[in-house]
């Protein structure tokens, strides 16, 4: 199976990363299960889970997005919040609302790494790489290093990835956000050097569905630096629109 399900509720899609699986989730999802809602995650990274395109994306949330009883939430990090906003633009009566984190499609810093030194499967490149996720280099999993050295060890997979890079790439982020009405809302690392948080906070300022927290002392991935504080600003958003709606 692509993505498991867990808890029994109201129903959140949890995206994967470019480089990380759905692992980089697992402490905000046993938040999320425990306040009752149920979670629906895609286990592996996005150059897996999804190949070389964003078809294979849609497909799989149609699956998934079929399968719940009420129309869910999607939450996604850095590609897969690209990923989750695409489709909630496509599909916007299907989704209760998005939530995104560390996207890319605006402003992309050097990752402080190229792709020929990460082609290498060197763990010193993929942990320079997981390094810049963060801000508290201590918190760096083991476990992180050793799937970035993976996925891009592997030929087809590492041409997935090239892929996919293209897409955020050329991705207009203000105009897909502009055209939508589903409820949006950005979580950020005040830190993050990978997907700066500057553009973001114009365009949350600017566009009436769209809030945003900013979680100070994380990087690019706050949901692995800070998942309590992540998963409160999620369901202080998801609980007051399921009451006002109620």
């Amino acid at each position: 199976m692509l993505y498991e399900k867990t808890g029994s509720g109201y129903p959140v899609i949890f995206l994967p990363g470019l480089f990380a699986g759905g692992w980089i989730w697992d402490s905000v999802i046993k938040s999320v299960v425990e306040r009752g809602y149920s979670a629906i995650v895609f286990k592996d990274a996005i150059p897996m889970a999804f190949g070389s395109g964003y078809k294979k994306a849609k497909d799989a949330l149609n699956e998934v997005i079929a399968s719940c009883d009420e129309a869910p939430y999607l939450v996604g990090n850095s590609l897969g919040a690209l990923i989750a906003m695409h489709y909630a633009s496509e599909n916007m009566a299907k989704i209760k609302g998005l939530v995104m984190s560390g996207a890319p499609g605006q402003i992309e810093a050097d990752a402080g790494v190229s792709l020929s030194e990460l082609r290498t499967g060197d763990t010193q490149y993929a942990r320079a790489l997981m390094s810049n996720v963060y801000f508290d280099k201590t918190k760096v999993p083991q476990r992180g290093v050793d799937e970035i050295s993976r996925l891009f060890s592997d030929h087809e997979i590492h041409k997935n990835i090239v892929r996919w890079l293209s897409f955020s790439r050329k991705y207009d982020v203000p105009a897909t956000l502009n055209a939508m009405t589903v409820p949006t809302h950005f979580i950020w690392g005040k830190e993050d050097l990978i997907t700066p948080i500057e553009p973001w906070i114009v365009l949350a300022d600017q566009l009436d569905h769209v809030t945003m927290s900013i979680i100070a002392n994380c990087g690019h991935s706050p949901m692995l630096e800070a998942p309590q504080k992540f998963v409160n600003d999620f369901l202080s958003l998801s609980e007051s629109k399921l009451l006002c709606e109620g």
